[in-house]
């Protein structure tokens, strides 16, 4: 079967389009003059006897200025096409450079099907919408991030501040003095292990290529997490049901333990204490597929497509085990690895995440 022809990219190309303008502007004034010449010539000169070598030269001299002249205006009029969306894209990239990510470039071209654009300009006014679109996304993360960062410190160090000025006022037992000291530890812990996400986040968003690559057996990473994570939740008294195959990958092992960490310890922290765990690991052709499923409380379906956002999290009674920046980690890390993860589950009964690698 024949291809379908691609899509043409432009109607008319600028180059094109000035030549085309240039000819038509020539043709046109060419016409007008002669035929403005030849009226002229009629009304003043009565017989063609009359016309001598010098009547001749100049009407010739008049249709050659004639022509300038309206190939000129011809041309400007022709040529505010092109000037006035330049003048429209500058004016725009003035403002986006002092920070305005609200502008946009209206384009009211009606293009034909056959055609993607009308011209380059046409092009370049898109890729501008969409470039300010995104900066105006970033920018908002930007804002929000900061908001949350600001937030998610200051809690621990606010709790800190306060126990501390309760030890030092003295006046308490050794077992209350005991549990604040607890409580400042816990609390310290807890802004160690935000310090230390946020900067792997921060590690990871400007990371772009992969130079790690190791032989990773995954069937025995995902056992290691099954075991260090069992002791850190043991009195959940969660049970672990592994079908794993036998899968080597070549990628970074430290990466791709991190997503197995975080992904185990998820599904474990929101299960139920007497629940199970089944984790499976199967390899299709090309494709690696984990499947982790749980037998949780599940996530709300209107808060699904905010699990991957930073310092979000979906259970308020949850956030002092965690920053919400988990699965922000582990989208990231398997984007740099060139998987994919999806996420199913029913509030009240459970969790399946599903993860692809190649």
């Amino acid at each position: 079967m024949r291809q379908k022809k691609q899509l043409r990219r432009y109607n008319k190309n600028l180059g094109h389009f000035l030549a085309e303008g240039v000819l038509r502007a020539i043709l046109i004034s060419c016409i007008i003059a002669v035929i403005m010449v030849a009226t002229i010539a009629m009304i003043v000169i009565p017989s063609l006897e009359d016309l001598t070598p010098f009547v001749i030269c100049a009407l010739a001299l008049f249709v050659c200025c004639l022509t300038v002249c309206l190939t000129g205006a011809i041309l400007f009029v022709r040529t505010k096409k092109i000037t006035t969306p330049i003048t429209r894209v500058n004016d725009a990239i003035t403002k986006i450079a002092s920070g305005d990510f609200a502008v946009r470039i209206q384009n009211d071209k009606k293009v034909d099907d056959r055609y993607q654009y009308e011209n380059e300009l046409d092009e370049l006014t898109h890729n501008l919408n969409k470039m300010v679109t995104e900066l105006q996304g970033m920018d908002y993360m930007r804002k929000d991030f900061m908001s949350n960062v600001s937030h998610e410190v200051k809690t621990p160090v606010a709790a800190i501040t306060g126990f501390a000025e309760i030890l030092l006022d003295g006046n308490l037992s050794e077992e209350d003095q005991k549990e604040y000291l607890t409580l400042v530890y816990q609390e310290s812990i807890r802004l160690s292990n935000l310090c230390e996400s946020m900067l792997q986040m921060s590690r990871l968003d400007h990371q772009e290529i992969i130079s790690a690559k190791d032989s990773v057996r995954i069937d025995e990473q995902l056992r290691k997490c099954m075991i260090l994570l069992s002791e850190k939740w043991q009195e959940k008294n969660i049970e672990f049901v592994p079908e794993l195959e036998e899968v080597t990958l070549v990628t970074d092992k430290n990466l791709m333990m991190q997503v197995w960490i975080n992904l185990i310890d998820n599904a474990m922290k929101y299960s139920e204490a007497n629940t199970k765990i089944h984790i499976t690991l199967t390899k299709l052709e090309t494709e690696i597929y984990i499947v982790i499923c749980d037998e949780g409380i599940g996530i709300p379906k209107d808060k699904m497509d905010k699990i991957y956002n930073r310092f979000y999290q979906c259970e308020e009674s949850h956030k002092k085990q965690g920053a919400g920046l988990g699965l922000a980690i582990v989208k990231r890390i398997l984007d740099l690895l060139h998987g994919t993860i999806h996420y199913d589950s029913e509030q009240g009964k459970g969790t399946k995440v599903t993860v692809v690698l190649k």
